[in-house]
C-alpha cells in the first residue's frame, strides 16, 4: 500500500510535475518508488522520451543492466535524431567498464551528433583515458577526425598522446594544429602549457599561464608555469612577484615550494620567501614531499641542523623516500656544523664565478652546477665544505640565463665561446690540470665544457648523455609521466654528445651512475666502448642521485684523485 501511495501521481499533475518526482525519488536512492512513479508516467505520457531514459536510470540502478541497455537502444531507434539515448547508452557502457563497446559508440554516434560540445568532450576524456594500450588510443582518436573545427580537441589529445610517447616534436606540431583551429578547454590548455615550456616557447607560454591564472586565479599549476616561464625568460621581478602570491596563497603545496627551489632569486628575496616558509614549517610534519622541498632550502640559507633533523621526518617508503635517503646519508658524512665553506663560497646566485685556490694544489676543477646551484642537492657552500678537504683549486660556476652552459653564461661573456676563453683566463695560469664536474644537468655540462676546453677530463654524475629524455628527477608536470625536454632543446644544435667524445681522444670522461637505476645505465651504456669513457657503476644506487651516494660512501673523494691521477686519455 506504501508503494501505491507514493507513485500514485495526482489526477491533474502535469508532465514537468511528474518528472519533477521521478528526479526527487531518483535522487533520493529510493527504487521501488522511483520505479512506480516511472510507470505511472510512462501510463499517462507512452511517446515522451524523457520518461524512457528515465526508465533505462532506473533499472540501471536497480541492477538489471541488461534491460537498461535494451531501454536505450529502444530509444536510439525511436529517436535517431536525438542525442540522449546513446549518451545514456555511453555512461551505461563506461559503468560497465566495456571501454571498447563505449569507444565505437561514441566515435559512430556520440561525438558527430548533435549534443552541445560541453557535454561530449567529458567523454571524450574518459574514454581516451580508459584505452590503456596506446597504439589502440591513437587508432581511437584517429577515427574522430572529421576536418571540422571540433578536431582541435582531438588534436589536443593526440598532442597528450605524443608528450606521453616522448615525441616532443610530434606534440608540438598536434598542437599547433589544434590552436589554429580555436580555443581549448581548460585541460587541453595545462598540456598546451607544458608543450611550450618544453620546446622552449617561454613567450608564449608565459602569456597563456596568465591569461589561465586571471580567467582561473584558484589553480595554483597556472601560477607555477608562469613562474617557470619567467624564469626562463629572466623576467626576474615578475618572477620574484609570481613567487610572493603564491608562497602567500599556496603555503602548503610542494609543488611550489618545488618551482621556488629551482628558481634563481636575489638572495635578499630568498630570505623574504623562505622566512615565509618557515613559519608554515610546524604545521607541515604530514607533508613529506614539502618536507623534502623544505630541506633543500634550509640548505640554501646555511639551517643545516634544521635540514637534517626534517629529514629525519621522511621515511624512507613514503612518497619523497627515493631522494631524502641519499641526501640523509650524504650529510651524515660530516656535522651539521662543518656543512659550511670556511673559505667565503656563498649560495648567492649574483656570484657567477667564485674562485679558491690553495698553494698546495694539483690540479684546478671546475664545477658546473645543475638546476638547483650546486652539486646535487648540496648549494655551493655545503659543497665547498667538501672541496676543502682536497689539494684543488676550485671554480664553482652558475649559468643564470638557466640553459645549462649551452648559451655560455653572463659573468663570462655573451657566449659560448666566451666563456671557454673566460675559463681559460682562469685556469691557465694555475698551469694545472683542469678536471670539470658537475651532476645532472651539470654533468653534462661538465663533459661539454671539458670537451670546449680541451680539459684533463670531466667527472659526469648521472648526466644524461642523450638529452632527448630529461633527468629522473621530481617534475612538477601535467604530462601523463613523460619527462620535460628543455635542456635537449638548448643542446639540440649539437653535435651527438657521444660523437664529440669520441672525437676527442685526449679528453677521458667518467660517467658515474646508479647501477641499479635502469634510465641511467642506459644513459651510460651509449658511452660503453669509447676509448676515453670510463664507467662507474655506484652500487647499490637505485635512483638518479649517484652524487649523494658517492658522497655518502666516500668514493666521491676517489673519483676525484683517479680523474686527477690518471695519465693521457690516448692509448
Amino acid at each position: 500500500m506504501s508503494e501505491t501511495r507514493h507513485a500514485v501521481l495526482p489526477a491533474a499533475a502535469e508532465l514537468p510535475d511528474a518528472i519533477a518526482a521521478i528526479e526527487a525519488a531518483l535522487k533520493s536512492g529510493d527504487t521501488a518508488a522511483s520505479g512506480a512513479t516511472i510507470a505511472e508516467a510512462r501510463a499517462r505520457w507512452p511517446k515522451e522520451l524523457r520518461l524512457v531514459l528515465f526508465e533505462g536510470a532506473h533499472l540501471a540502478v536497480s541492477g538489471q543492466t541488461a534491460a537498461a541497455e535494451a531501454c536505450f537502444r529502444g530509444a536510439m531507434a525511436s529517436h535517431p535524431s536525438n542525442p540522449w539515448p546513446a549518451i545514456r547508452l555511453l555512461e551505461l557502457l563506461l559503468a560497465g567498464r566495456r571501454t571498447n563497446e563505449a569507444a565505437s559508440l561514441f566515435a559512430a554516434t556520440v561525438w558527430p551528433g548533435p549534443a552541445p560540445t560541453q557535454t561530449r568532450l567529458p567523454f571524450l576524456s574518459r574514454i581516451t583515458s580508459a584505452i590503456g594500450d596506446l597504439a589502440e588510443r591513437r587508432r581511437f582518436l584517429d577515427t574522430l577526425m572529421r576536418d571540422t573545427p571540433e578536431d582541435r580537441f582531438v588534436l589536443a589529445k593526440r598532442a597528450a598522446l605524443s608528450i606521453r610517447q616522448r615525441d616532443r616534436a610530434e606534440a608540438e606540431a598536434l598542437l599547433d594544429r589544434a590552436l589554429a583551429l580555436g580555443p581549448l578547454p581548460d585541460d587541453a590548455q595545462v598540456l598546451a602549457l607544458e608543450i611550450m615550456i618544453t620546446a622552449t616557447r617561454f613567450e608564449e607560454a608565459l602569456a597563456l599561464a596568465k591569461d589561465l591564472r586571471a580567467r582561473l586565479p584558484d589553480r595554483a599549476d597556472f601560477v607555477r608555469r608562469a613562474i617557470q616561464a619567467a624564469h626562463f625568460l629572466g623576467r626576474e621581478e615578475e618572477m620574484v612577484a609570481l613567487l610572493d602570491e603564491a608562497l602567500e596563497r599556496w603555503p602548503g603545496d610542494w609543488l611550489m615550494v618545488f618551482r621556488y627551489n629551482r628558481c634563481t632569486v636575489p638572495m635578499a628575496d630568498d630570505r623574504r620567501l623562505f622566512a615565509r616558509l618557515a613559519a608554515h614549517r610546524p604545521s607541515m610534519d604530514a607533508n613529506e614531499r614539502w618536507l623534502f622541498q623544505y630541506v633543500v632550502a634550509c640548505l640554501r640559507h646555511g639551517r643545516t641542523a634544521e635540514a637534517m633533523a626534517t629529514l629525519a621526518l621522511v621515511q624512507d617508503t613514503g612518497p619523497a623516500g627515493s631522494m631524502a635517503a641519499p641526501l640523509r646519508a650524504a650529510l651524515a658524512r660530516l656535522p651539521a656544523e662543518a656543512w659550511r665553506s670556511t673559505r667565503g663560497v656563498v649560495n648567492d646566485p649574483a656570484q657567477q664565478v667564485q674562485v679558491v685556490t690553495r698553494p698546495d694544489a694539483r690540479a684546478t676543477l671546475l664545477l658546473l652546477a645543475g638546476v638547483q646551484g650546486g652539486l646535487g642537492y648540496l648549494p655551493m657552500d655545503h659543497t665547498d665544505a667538501l672541496m676543502a678537504r682536497l689539494p684543488v683549486n676550485v671554480v664553482y660556476l652558475r649559468d643564470l640565463d638557466h640553459r645549462g652552459f649551452t648559451g655560455g653564461m653572463r659573468g663570462l661573456g655573451p657566449g659560448p665561446e666566451d666563456m671557454i676563453a673566460g675559463l681559460r683566463r682562469i685556469t691557465e695560469p694555475f698551469g694545472l690540470p683542469v678536471v670539470t664536474f658537475g651532476s645532472s644537468i651539470g654533468g653534462v655540462a661538465a663533459i661539454r665544457t671539458a670537451l670546449d676546453l680541451g680539459a684533463h677530463a670531466a667527472i659526469s654524475f648521472a648526466g644524461p648523455i642523450h638529452l632527448g629524455a630529461m633527468t629522473q628527477e621530481e617534475e612538477d608536470r601535467p604530462g601523463e609521466g613523460a619527462r620535460s625536454t628543455i635542456f635537449g632543446q638548448f643542446a639540440a644544435a649539437d653535435l651527438s654528445l657521444v660523437e664529440r667524445v669520441r672525437q676527442q681522444p685526449d679528453v677521458r670522461v667518467y660517467q658515474c651512475y646508479g647501477a641499479d637505476f635502469a634510465p641511467d645505465v642506459a644513459d651510460a651504456e651509449l658511452l660503453r666502448g669509447l676509448p676515453n669513457a670510463v664507467l662507474i657503476p655506484v652500487p647499490g644506487c637505485a635512483d638518479h642521485f649517484a652524487i649523494e651516494h658517492m658522497i655518502a660512501d666516500g668514493s666521491f673523494f676517489a673519483i676525484i684523485e683517479r680523474a686527477i691521477a690518471a695519465g693521457p686519455a690516448r692509448p
